[in-house]
């Protein structure tokens, strides 16, 4: 099973999380979250990420491309074949990490909670205009 972890600015971590137990039952303790904010030890917190990383496999997930969460991040995953990290998490991505973690390598699992990432990112609006747009 691909080990997780999320890493986010400010409460969103444990918010997702929680949200994701109730749409997918699943064993919150299986995930580990951190929390970025102004207070926080880096090197601490570097320590802490490290000690929690499964060399077997990991995903770990990340709120924004370049912020502190994804570059402390890609620093430790750097040299570490099965750890992979993917940046924009949102809740869709969460929901297709848990469901696939115990059948997906972490590669594969992080290709498929990218695509699934990207295909939950739309407008609806225009979706539904063009749905009408095209009956008439």
């Amino acid at each position: 099973m691909v080990k997780i972890i999320l890493i986010t600015h400010g409460d969103m971590a444990g918010a997702m999380l929680d949200t994701a137990s109730k749409i997918c039952p699943f064993e919150k303790e299986s995930v580990d979250i951190f929390t970025v904010s102004g207070k926080v030890n880096l090197k601490e917190m570097s320590l802490q990420l490290k000690d929690k990383i499964d060399l077997a496999g990991t995903l770990i997930m990340v709120d924004v491309f370049g912020g502190t969460s994804c570059n402390l991040s890609a620093e430790i995953a750097h040299d570490m074949e099965n750890v992979n990290v993917i940046c924009g998490l949102n809740l869709n991505m969460l929901l297709t990490a848990i469901s696939y973690r115990d059948k997906l390598s972490a590669s594969d699992l992080a290709k498929k909670v990218s695509q699934d990432g990207v295909k939950s990112i739309l407008n609806v609006t225009e979706k539904l205009n063009e749905h009408n747009n095209g009956k008439n």
